[in-house]
């Protein structure tokens, strides 16, 4: 996981911590979940850094990969 504090104060945080989070209970690699979600693996990268600036499709499609809520 990337130094991001526990207290996700801005969205692109909350984002970060939680992609982590789900991506590490999953068990999967960033290679596979970026396969799995149709997205570039940079792009996942980014996003998991509070870097990206998602859409709401590649947000979907994420949460859909992980088998997860999208809220």
């Amino acid at each position: 996981m990337t130094d991001l504090p526990l207290d996700a104060t801005t969205p692109l945080r909350t984002i970060a911590l939680a992609l982590q989070r789900e991506r590490h209970r999953a068990g999967i690699s960033a290679a596979e979940l970026a396969r799995r979600a149709g997205v570039a693996k940079s792009t996942l990268s980014q996003l998991e850094s509070a870097t990206g600036n998602p859409s709401v499709e590649t947000l979907w499609a994420l949460s859909t990969a992980l088998g997860v809520p999208f809220s």
